[in-house]
């Protein structure tokens, strides 16, 4: 078996044992280990292994750290919470901490990177002042003297400008552990928004309260989180810039949706989901994404939920955006979800492309770039 075919097996025990990592320990594979750190399932994966003391320790330590991070973002997000009500702005969380516990069941499994805020694009520089006065910093983290690197006016603009999100907001906490929480707001859940089915204004009054540590917070209701964390999983996938930025065939985005539906399947209105879906015209990304993963977990039974068809197969290869020049795949799905480079990419695209992509990533700020 190879190192790919165990991660592969071990993710699909982690739901054959109803998310208990610990139901099958498996021997002690830095290699593996390796790997599974690169698809964001490190935590768990290794958790499911034969550690040392020390290993279960840095596990134990690893974990506290996630579900911090959760707790801090909640924490200073809730003065920003009570203003936006008492200024009648409407918002909604998405992904983050419900989906996270709804997914693994334990959220420390799943690291944390920010808070996502859905906002209508109308209302961003009134929550952009709230968010500085209160003490948030558009910028980048600097590990090395643990301070932010404000972004400059041109930054936030390519952000503003290219894509459906702010610059980041950050905010020192003064917790060692997380020195640092990370507030994302968004302004639509597809990637153009020059199609006018799409109204944000009506989409953010589809939530449902969720109280985590005596924090509640107004997130969506499960039809839409799952459209969103689906739409969402589909852009990261074919994106040609954010492949190119960070390959971003990554296994997390299967065990989330997985998880989530196992979690949620009775619940879900499968009916209403497909309506909506059908409503915005986005059926093929959704099952898109439902078709790989079942392909991932072995489990076609995710596919009847919905009266939708399976893409056919040149658009389940395909790669980019509707708004972005199209290719089509010509390794398999497994090829391409461990691939281990970004080399497999070079035949794609043109150097006009590459440049295009170059100057992008210049001024967004990254400073390593691809090519």
């Amino acid at each position: 078996m190879t190192v790919e075919e165990e991660l592969i097996k071990i993710l699909r025990d982690f739901f054959i044992n109803n998310r208990n990592p610990r139901c099958t320990k498996y021997p002690l594979n830095e290699d593996l280990l390796k790997l599974a750190n690169q698809h964001d399932v490190g935590i768990l994966v290794s958790d499911s292994m034969e550690l040392d003391k020390n290993g279960r320790l840095v596990n134990r330590i690893i974990k506290q750290k996630y579900k911090q991070k959760y707790l801090e973002n909640l924490k200073k997000f809730e003065p920003i919470k009570k203003i936006l009500e008492d200024l009648c702005i409407d918002y909604v969380i998405t992904k983050g901490i419900y989906a996270a516990q709804a997914a693994y069941l334990d959220e420390s499994y799943r690291r944390s990177n920010d808070l996502d805020v859905l906002i209508k694009r109308s209302d961003y520089s009134k929550v952009r002042g709230v968010l500085l006065e209160n003490g948030y910093i558009q910028g980048v983290f600097r590990e090395n003297d643990n301070s932010i690197q404000q972004y400059t006016r041109q930054q936030e603009l390519f952000y503003l400008t290219f894509t459906q999100q702010s610059p980041p907001f950050l905010k020192m906490t003064g917790n060692s552990l997380v020195p640092v929480i990370n507030l994302d707001i968004n302004f639509h859940i597809y990637w153009h928004d020059e199609d006018d089915k799409w109204n944000i204004d009506e989409l953010i009054k589809n939530f449902q309260l969720f109280d985590y540590k005596g924090y509640v917070i107004k997130t969506f209701q499960d039809e839409y989180m799952l459209l969103h964390m689906c739409l969402h999983m589909y852009y990261d996938m074919n994106s040609v810039y954010m492949i190119h930025k960070e390959h971003t065939y990554r296994l997390k985005y299967f065990v989330d949706i997985y998880g989530f539906i196992q979690t949620k399947k009775d619940s879900i209105s499968w009916k209403e989901l497909e309506a909506i879906c059908r409503k915005y015209q986005v059926e093929k990304y959704i099952m898109y994404i439902f078709y790989y993963t079942a392909k991932v977990f072995d489990d076609n039974t995710i596919l009847t939920f919905m009266n939708l068809d399976i893409p056919d197969v040149t658009f389940l290869n395909h790669l980019g955006l509707d708004n972005e020049e199209g290719y089509e795949w010509k390794e398999s799905f497994w090829e391409r979800l461990f691939c281990k480079d970004k080399s497999m990419l070079e035949k794609y695209f043109s150097p006009d492309v590459k440049l295009k992509i170059h100057n992008e990533l210049l001024l967004e700020g990254v400073k390593e770039l691809p090519y």
